[in-house]
């Protein structure tokens, strides 16, 4: 299972490797990524919606335990493209705050979910089996962004 650390660990390196590329990133936001349809701005668009992979996870346990597990309406596909929808006028340097300001709200957050809860299993959502709530915020927060943000310093050269 993943430690408390080493999420906080992955966040801050995320947020290192987010300063280093910012002037970069706002000089090619209309870029386009390598892969698919996005920009590097879409990408950026979808980190800073799920900017806060904490209180995503825990909103999700709370609803797994109440007996109402959280299953979105859309599908991935939809929920992406309706982040990115939601965020068409914030400029490249503003979705980079919104993620440094999620990440923030993150790191505050995590500093108050005690052991057990890490430790507790529930479903994954879009993929089949439990994890560990620990390892579902290290996958879908700094895991997920260091994938896209992968694609982006690809797409910047």
């Amino acid at each position: 299972m993943t430690t408390r650390d080493e999420i906080v660990d992955s966040i801050r390196s995320i947020d290192a490797r987010l300063a280093t590329l910012r002037d970069r990133i706002i000089e090619g936001g209309d870029k386009p990524l390598l892969e698919g349809e996005w920009s590097v701005r879409d990408a950026l668009s979808h980190l800073a919606a799920r900017a806060n992979g904490v209180d995503r996870v825990l909103q999700r346990l709370r609803a797994w335990e109440a007996g109402t597990p959280y299953m979105p309406p859309q599908t991935i596909d939809e929920i992406n493209a309706g982040q990115v929808e939601e965020r068409k006028e914030a400029t490249v340097a503003q979705l980079l705050d919104e993620i440094r300001a999620g990440h923030a709200a993150a790191l505050e957050a995590i500093s108050h979910v005690d052991d057990a809860t890490l430790a507790k299993e529930m479903p994954q959502g879009f993929r089949p089996g439990d994890a560990a709530i620990a390892d579902l915020i290290a996958r879908g927060g700094p895991g997920h962004d260091g994938g896209h943000l992968d694609q982006v310093e690809a797409a910047l050269g």
